[in-house]
């Protein structure tokens, strides 16, 4: 999720036109704040800010949460919001609710998280855009708009080679005894992969999808390892093939990547798009920084 707040406040009685900038998910907020000339002047970060999984007084205290960057809300004037889990008029409402409640003097934009992926990487041109996060998602973008988008179902449905994919293939992988011997016990030691603890992740508690990314981190705590190697080949291999080639033009448009399993893996990533032929655009590991060039 991506909040970009325009500020304006005064400094020795002189107008400074200033722009936060924030990446917003489930656990956390990261915010920039730049001026006008692209100067980075703060970083800072709160609470989560997705209205799919919070409450509205929760949102409002992750909001809060950091004073420092807070303690300038009476000075913004705009707000451009880029989120996950604002695709419903329901979870819509209820985040501009927030946020007209909390900067009462701001005019308010609420957008995807997807074009903030597409503007952030493909800018002005057209491409395929994928995120590759905690979940994945895709889309074919113009330049200017999200044209098509296969439809995001979901981790149960979809979510190909995203962190909760990754980890539940590392899971079914442990219980199965595809894992090598030694990885196995290292996993098993680094996680509480009992059934018990399994079972109430997964179908008692919230957020089963965050549950499993959490496992994701081994992979690159490992990545030395062949198996590991060949699961991430296995995973982007069933990404491109089955969500990006149904897409008109993948083979001609440049492929571009947002989000930490896509950012922190491109050498297997790349390996897979370089196999098929197609071309590779620009992989990004947070839009935030990139958001600059684009509202500054």
């Amino acid at each position: 999720m991506i909040l970009v707040l325009k500020l304006y406040f005064c400094h020795n009685q002189n107008n400074t036109y200033m722009i936060l900038i924030a990446d917003a998910g489930s656990t956390k907020t990261s915010w920039v704040m730049v001026n006008n000339e692209r100067m980075i002047i703060g970083k800072f970060e709160s609470g989560g800010l997705n209205p799919t999984v919070f409450d509205e007084e929760t949102l409002s205290k992750n909001i809060a949460r950091n004073s420092e960057m807070f303690n300038h809300a009476p000075y913004i004037r705009e707000i451009y919001l880029y989120g996950s889990g604002v695709d419903n008029q329901k979870s819509f409402d209820k985040l501009y609710k927030v946020l007209s409640g909390l900067f009462d003097k701001a005019d308010i934009h609420i957008y995807s998280d997807m074009l903030a992926a597409a503007r952030a990487t493909a800018g002005e041109q057209p491409g395929i855009v994928s995120i590759l996060g905690t979940g994945s998602n895709s889309c074919y973008y113009d330049g200017k708009d999200i044209v098509k988008s296969i439809g995001f179902m979901g981790y149960l449905l979809m979510d190909d080679a995203s962190g909760n994919w990754f980890g539940k293939q590392l899971l079914r992988d442990y219980y199965f005894k595809k894992m090598p011997k030694q990885l196995k016990q290292q996993f098993k030691n680094e996680y509480k992969v009992d059934p018990k603890s399994v079972i109430t992740n997964l179908y008692q508690k919230p957020q089963p999808n965050t549950y499993l990314a959490s496992f994701a981190p081994f992979m690159k705590k490992h990545y030395k390892s062949k198996y590991i190697k060949d699961l991430l080949l296995r995973g982007f291999e069933k990404f491109v093939t089955q969500e990006l080639s149904a897409y008109d033009g993948y083979r001609e448009l440049p492929l571009h990547f947002n989000g930490s399993i896509a950012y922190i893996f491109q050498k297997e990533l790349l390996e897979v798009i370089e196999k098929h032929g197609l071309k590779a655009g620009k992989i990004v590991k947070n839009p935030v920084e990139e958001l600059i060039n684009y509202h500054v």
